[in-house]
């Protein structure tokens, strides 16, 4: 059943292989004002995820050690 699925998979993507093209802004003119702003959004939003992702790593640390001093005086 598996091997079946993944052939119908691969010949559904291969009989449309308009999905796997690139949209025309990214083989644009990468110094056209619709190329800037499309790296300013990965700026913005790589200056808005790292911290978060950061953060909630920090969170994850600061419970794990405090769990582990919790129950290492018991």
């Amino acid at each position: 059943m598996k091997n079946i699925s993944l052939k119908l998979f691969v010949t559904y993507f291969i009989a449309h292989l308009e999905f796997t093209i690139a949209c025309s802004t990214c083989y644009g003119d990468p110094n056209s004002s619709a190329g800037k702003g499309m790296d300013m959004a990965i700026i913005t939003l790589l200056s808005i995820i790292t911290p978060l992702l950061i953060a909630i790593a920090a969170g994850i640390i600061s419970i794990g050690l405090k769990s582990r001093r919790v129950n290492k005086d018991q």
